[in-house]
């Protein structure tokens, strides 16, 4: 369910395939809307501790911790220790930097993926940069959020109410954990969001001995890339901010804006495999799909057994549709999930679909995922509001069942309100900034490249003419936008305005 922003970006499993890995791992597509932090001044606090660096549990990357406020207003109130890992720069000059990462979700575990993601860099960045990243607060290691919410019982939710008036599906599953959250968790569930997240990776950066960071985020790291600019202008050195959101737009024009996008992805999808010489899907595939989408409706498949219980449904079949979409390496496993689903065997489906709300360690992603955006998020739709807009945007999309609504915003249905949402963001004083867009990205479409570049006085807006989500994740291997990044990043000019790489 990563979010719609936003997963899945990132995609763990997904990159964790590409690059030879095995596993399982999230993809969290999404990004979600963001908080405009709104001028509230906070009590000054002493420098964090420098990092005392360790080598990790294994591998050759160094591991340590930063202490942080779980209450920025009140600091005495309790603490958050956050999990930092660092790969020294590889080049036999010095480091001319340290570049963050964030890899999306929201709730994805930004040191897990660390490994994933030096790899996928262009060559000169992890040579010529310390590169640091960190699990958020709520998130991995870092006092995660645990309200005990299922991960398949996210996946098989229903995404269409049977007819207008009637509350999202999902409804009763995300209210049962917004109860949890607020039982088990309720010191920290309030404070897990993007605005103190930012405040963190200041407080990450002190304790680095730095004055500036430079910064790539993908997906949701998009967000928190901009909501760390709008707070700490001075502190950014250079900022990629990759699938980038449409970090201003509610939850319901991003439900809106996705599912266009993922529209337009599945339609590419069966029209690629209609070339194939033999098809897996048959020579219609997109009646294929239909039909098991309307099988599924009716009668959802058995559970896959071991543990779990939950139907695969058409929930399910969307998700699995959306995780492979943005990673369209997984590709030849959507064929066969669909193959042994449209045979009465949904195992291989909820494989998928679980794959979109699980980290790369196996942890469930739904309650970090939602305690994020919700957190984020400035106004909530009630469970009415959600499911007439998921029969408005199944009428101009049937394809996808308006999944999009559960998708940006199921789990707020019953969530309080936030704290410090992110609204009505507009950096200034910023560097030039790079911001790129997928003109296939079905998870953070290409709209909220151009909105959130727009937001800035100098960003520069580079266009990856390619599907997937995010460039880093889906096209990491384009040498055009390899030497857009790393000559931006190293120093060495920033690509005109309107770049496109085919």
């Amino acid at each position: 369910m990563g979010v719609v922003a936003a997963l899945v970006v990132l995609l763990v499993a997904v990159a964790v395939a590409a690059c030879g890995g095995s596993g399982t791992g999230s993809s969290t597509p999404s990004g979600r809307s963001g908080p405009a932090p709104g001028g509230t001044t906070l009590p000054a606090l002493a420098p964090p501790a420098p990092i005392a660096w360790g080598p990790c549990p294994s591998g050759t990357l160094q591991c340590g911790t930063v202490s942080v406020p779980i209450d920025y207003a009140h600091p005495g109130s309790g603490s958050i220790t956050l999990a930092v890992t660092r790969a020294p720069a590889t080049g036999s000059a010095p480091p001319i930097g340290t570049l963050v990462m964030n890899p999306g979700g929201p709730g994805e575990s930004g040191n897990e993926l660390l490994p994933v993601l030096l790899q996928k860099l262009p060559p000169t960045v992890p040579e010529r940069f310390d590169v640091v990243s960190f699990d958020p607060r709520g998130t991995g290691a870092s006092d995660p959020l645990r309200c005990g919410t299922s991960a398949a019982g996210a996946a098989s939710v229903d995404p269409l109410p049977a007819s207008s008036g009637q509350p999202l599906p999902g409804t009763p599953f995300f209210t049962t954990m917004a109860r949890a959250c607020e039982t088990r968790t309720a010191a920290t569930a309030p404070f897990v969001n993007t605005v103190d997240t930012a405040r963190d990776m200041d407080r990450i950066r002190q304790a680095l001995g730095l004055s500036a960071i430079s910064y790539y985020g993908t997906s949701y790291g998009t967000v928190l890339g901009a909501v760390y600019a709008d707070l700490f202008p001075h502190r950014v050195a250079t900022m990629v901010l990759d699938g980038a959101v449409d970090v201003n737009a509610s939850l319901v024009t991003q439900a809106e804006e996705e599912a266009p996008a993922l529209n337009q992805s599945l339609l590419h999808f069966f029209a690629t495999c209609r070339q194939q010489p033999a098809c897996p899907l048959g020579p219609d595939p997109q009646a294929f799909f239909t039909s098991l989408a309307a099988s599924l409706s009716r009668h959802p498949l058995p559970a896959p057994g071991h543990g779990d219980s939950a139907p695969v449904t058409v929930g399910d079949l969307d998700s699995a549709a959306l995780l492979v979409l943005s990673v369209p390496v997984f590709t030849p496993l959507l064929y066969a999930a669909l193959v042994a689903a449209g045979h009465g065997n949904g195992a291989p489906l909820r494989t998928l679909s679980l794959t979109l709300a699980t980290d790369t360690n196996g942890a469930s992603l739904v309650d970090p995922l939602w305690a994020i955006t919700c957190n984020d998020a400035a106004v909530h739709p009630g469970p009415v509001a959600a499911g007439d807009l998921a029969r408005a945007l199944a009428a101009r999309y049937p394809l996808t069942d308006g999944y999009s609504s559960t998708y940006t915003m199921g789990g707020c249905v019953s969530w309080p309100s936030a704290r410090q949402p992110v609204t009505d963001l507009h950096p200034t004083g910023t560097p030039p900034i790079l911001v790129i867009g997928n003109t296939g990205d079905p998870n953070t479409p290409y709209i909220g490249a151009r909105h959130l570049a727009a937001l800035f006085p100098d960003a520069h807006l580079v266009t990856w003419d390619g599907w997937g989500h995010t460039w880093l994740l889906t096209g990491s291997a384009d040498p055009c936008m390899q030497r857009v990044v790393a000559s931006y990043l190293t120093g060495q000019g920033l690509a005109p305005d309107g770049t496109v790489c085919p």
